[in-house]
C-alpha cells in the first residue's frame, strides 16, 4: 500500500513538471516571430515603367598613335555573378603559379592582376578569415560529441579520532564523532597514510532542443559570408590594379604628347632664329619662341612625375615594392561595352555585398530559433570511474558512476525572454541592412554606368578637334616659315594641339577606368576560384 502510494505521488510530480515544461516553452516562444516581408532585389532593379535603354549607342572607331586596351581582357564577364557566387569557380586570369615576375619585367593588363592576386597582403589576410571562420565551424560542431576527462591525484593523509562520547539522552553512549561533509568517525581510528586517486568521467550531451545546430548553422553561414568577402575583397584588388594600370598608360600617353610638344616647339624655335637671322622677323619672336619651348618643357617635367607616380601607384596595387620599376604594355583596341543599364543591374543582384547581406539575415533568424530553443531543458547523460588505492594500511576503492539527467531552468528572471526580443531586432536590422545594401548598389552601378556612357561619348567628341587643331597648326607652321604667321598665332596653334591630344587620350583612358569601375559595381570582376 505504501509502494503505490509512492509511485502515483512520483508520477503526480512527473505530471506537473511535464506541464511547467509546456507552459515554459509555450510562454517563450507563442510571441509572433518576424516574418521577412519584401524583396531586396527589386530595390536593385529598375521599376517596370522606367525609361531606360536597352543598349547604349556604339562608339565611332578611332585612328590614334597610340593604343588603348588588350585583346586579352573583355570588356564584360560572360557568366553572372549569382552563378559564380553559388558554385564557387568563378572565371581566373592566367594562373598564378604561371607568372614569374622580374623587377625589370614587363606585364600585361590580366599577368598583373594574377600577380597581385599571389602577392597582395589584403588578400592573404582575407583567406586567413575564412580558415578562422571554418574553424569556429569545428568547434560548434564538437558541442555534439561527447567529452572524456581524467585526472590523476597523489598525496596522503592523517586522521586521528577522539575525545569524550556524545550523550544520546539515555541511551548507550555512542563512541564517535561527526564531522559535517565526512559523517561519523569512531573513537580511535588512527590513519596516516599516502594514497592515489585516478578518475575517468565522460559526458555526452544527448538533446538539447536545437542549441547546438542553430549555433553549428550559424558558424556554416560564417564561413559562407567569409568565402564571399574574400571574392569581393579578390574583385576590389583587380579592380585597383586595372584602374591604376590605366592610370599608368594614360599618363605615359600625356608624357608623348608632352614629348612632341617640346619637339614642335624646338622646332618653331630653330625656324624663329633663322628667319631672325635673315632679317626676315624681329629678335622677339625668337624669345617668343623660347618661352614657349620652356613651357612644354615644363611640362614635360609634370608629365614625367606624374607618371613616376602611377608607376608606384600600380605596384601598390600589386603589392609590390614602390621603388619597383614596372613596364606595362599599351592596348591596340577600344571595347565595346553591349549591356543596358537594365541588364547591369540585373547582374549585380550577384554581387558579393549583397548575398553577405542575405547570409546574415539568415544567421539572424537562427539566432532567434536558438534563442527560443533556450526555453527547453537539457538531457545531459554522464559518468565517471574511481580508482582509490590506500598505502598504509593496504586498501582500495573502485567506483563506477553512470546517469542520464534532465536539466531544466524554469526561471531565470526574464532573460531568456530578453534574448528572443534581441533576437527578433537583430533579424530586423540585418533586413534594414539588406535594403540599405541593395540601394547603395543600385545608385553605384546607375553612376558608374552613367559615367561609362559619358566617357564613351567623350571619345567621339574629342576627335574631331584633334584633327582641327593639327590642321591649323599645319597652316600656322607653313605661314611662320613665310614670316607671314605672328608668334602669338604660332603659340595659340601649338597650345591648341596640345590640349586637343591631351583631351583625347584623357577621353579614352577615362573610358577605360569607367569600365572597370562599373564592372566593379556589378560584381563582375573576375576572380579566382576560393579553396573551402
Amino acid at each position: 500500500m505504501e509502494t503505490d502510494t509512492i509511485t502515483s505521488e512520483r508520477l503526480r510530480v512527473g505530471i506537473m513538471l511535464l506541464g511547467f515544461l509546456l507552459l515554459s516553452c509555450s510562454l517563450g516562444c507563442s510571441r509572433g516571430r518576424y516574418c521577412c516581408q519584401g524583396n531586396p532585389v527589386q530595390r536593385i532593379l529598375p521599376p517596370p515603367n522606367a525609361n531606360v535603354s536597352a543598349e547604349p549607342p556604339a562608339p565611332k572607331k578611332p585612328v590614334r598613335e597610340a593604343s588603348s586596351v588588350s585583346k586579352n581582357r573583355p570588356a564584360q564577364s560572360d557568366s553572372t555573378p549569382e552563378t559564380d557566387s553559388e558554385t564557387a569557380t568563378l572565371p581566373s586570369p592566367n594562373p598564378v603559379n604561371e607568372v614569374s615576375y622580374n623587377s625589370d619585367q614587363t606585364l600585361r593588363l590580366p599577368d598583373a592582376i594574377a600577380l597581385a592576386f599571389r602577392l597582395q597582403p589584403r588578400l592573404r589576410a582575407s583567406l586567413e578569415s575564412i580558415n578562422q571562420a571554418q574553424g569556429r565551424q569545428e568547434i560548434s560542431f564538437a558541442a555534439f560529441l561527447p567529452i572524456l576527462t581524467s585526472g590523476y591525484s597523489v598525496g596522503g593523509f592523517h586522521l586521528n579520532a577522539g575525545g569524550a562520547p556524545l550523550s544520546t539522552a539515555g541511551l548507550v553512549p555512542n563512541n564517535f564523532n561527526f564531522i559535517p561533509g565526512l559523517g561519523a568517525i569512531p573513537f580511535g581510528l588512527n590513519i596516516n597514510t599516502g594514497y592515489e586517486l585516478a578518475e575517468l568521467k565522460l559526458q555526452w550531451l544527448v538533446c538539447d532542443f536545437g542549441r547546438r545546430l542553430g549555433r553549428y548553422n550559424q558558424a556554416g553561414l560564417a564561413v559562407d559570408i567569409a568565402q564571399l568577402q574574400t571574392q569581393r575583397a579578390y574583385q576590389t584588388v583587380a579592380n585597383e590594379v586595372a584602374v591604376a594600370y590605366y592610370q599608368v598608360l594614360r599618363t605615359r600617353s600625356l608624357r608623348r604628347i608632352a614629348t612632341e610638344s617640346v619637339r614642335r616647339a624646338e622646332d618653331d624655335r630653330d625656324v624663329a632664329r633663322k628667319l631672325a637671322k635673315g632679317g626676315v622677323v624681329e629678335r622677339e619672336k625668337v624669345l617668343r619662341a623660347e618661352v614657349a619651348l620652356s613651357q612644354a618643357q615644363r611640362s614635360l617635367d609634370v608629365a614625367e612625375e606624374e607618371e613616376t607616380i602611377a608607376i608606384a601607384a600600380l605596384n601598390l596595387a600589386i603589392g609590390l615594392n614602390a621603388s619597383s620599376v614596372t613596364g606595362v604594355v599599351d592596348t591596340v583596341d577600344i571595347p565595346h561595352f553591349s549591356l543596358g543599364l537594365a541588364d547591369c543591374l540585373q547582374a549585380a543582384v550577384g554581387r558579393r555585398e549583397f548575398q553577405v547581406a542575405r547570409r546574415s539575415v539568415q544567421v539572424a533568424q537562427v539566432g532567434a530559433r536558438v534563442a527560443c530553443a533556450d526555453f527547453a531543458p537539457r538531457i545531459v547523460a554522464d559518468g565517471s570511474l574511481f580508482d582509490y588505492q590506500q598505502s598504509s594500511p593496504r586498501g582500495h576503492a573502485d567506483l563506477a558512476l553512470g546517469f542520464i539527467k534532465l536539466e531544466w531552468g524554469l526561471f531565470e528572471g526574464g532573460k531568456r525572454v530578453a534574448e528572443v526580443h534581441i533576437a527578433d531586432s537583430r533579424i530586423r536590422e540585418a533586413m534594414a541592412q539588406a535594403d540599405s545594401i541593395a540601394d547603395t548598389i543600385a545608385f553605384q552601378v546607375n553612376q558608374t554606368y552613367r559615367q561609362m556612357v559619358l566617357a564613351r561619348k567623350g571619345i567621339d567628341r574629342s576627335r574631331p578637334a584633334v584633327d582641327q587643331a593639327r590642321e591649323t597648326y599645319r597652316l600656322v607652321v607653313a605661314r611662320s616659315q613665310q614670316g607671314d604667321a605672328t608668334p602669338a598665332e604660332l603659340t595659340e596653334a601649338e597650345a591648341g594641339l596640345t590640349r586637343a591630344e591631351q583631351d583625347y587620350a584623357n577621353a579614352i583612358y577615362d573610358y577605360l577606368a569607367a569600365i572597370e569601375r562599373l564592372q566593379y559595381a556589378m560584381g563582375a570582376t573576375p576572380t579566382p576560384p576560393i579553396a573551402g
